[in-house]
């Protein structure tokens, strides 16, 4: 996946999947650990993401290979002088030529429609039965991937979302010389 054009099967979906959610509660236990435990029990026990849980994955190049951004998802505000609760938490990351977006509501109930950049964020969890065929057709970079992190929002504060694409090369598969 991270250097040629290759078609992921929905176990592997799964297993990327599994992977990035326990990356994201790894980050959330690094910091303030706030994920309620079930969603962690539930990789352990389960071997796949909780099925609130929601993965996608799109395709990153940057020269900074490791990017970052947590963003916490906030309720209405109940009445006037009432708290925040938090509601979920959207973990944005890439490793080298990869991206990862977890979201895991604390609350149930759907998500409205997320821009998928052009088919460029594809979802991983729950799984949708499609064969990936990697790469998507745009790739997100260092900056770009900012704006991917706030396509999940809690519309407390008016977000906008600057994303400059660049169109992903689709290297042969496998690897080698082409036959004549």
């Amino acid at each position: 996946m991270f250097f040629s054009t290759r078609v992921v099967s929905d176990s592997e979906q799964v297993r990327l999947a599994l992977w990035a959610a326990m990356k994201a509660v790894l980050f959330d236990a690094a910091g303030e650990a706030v994920i309620p435990h079930g969603f962690g029990q539930s990789l352990e026990l389960f071997r796949h993401p909780h099925p609130g849980m929601h993965v996608w994955v799109a395709a990153y190049h940057d020269s900074n290979p490791l990017s970052l951004v947590v963003r916490p998802i906030y309720a209405a505000q109940e009445a006037e002088g009432g708290s925040d609760r938090l509601d979920g938490w959207c973990v944005t990351f890439s490793v080298l030529r990869a991206a990862f977006q977890v979201f895991i509501p604390f609350a149930e109930g759907d998500l409205a429609p997320l821009p998928d950049f052009h088919g460029s964020v594809v979802k991983l969890w729950p799984p949708s039965g499609e064969v990936l065929d990697w790469p998507p057709p745009y790739y997100f970079d260092s900056q770009s991937i900012i704006g991917l992190a706030t396509r999940i929002n809690d519309n407390r504060e008016v977000i906008q979302m600057e994303v400059t694409l660049t169109e992903a090369v689709r290297e042969p598969w496998p690897p080698g010389p082409v036959p004549t």
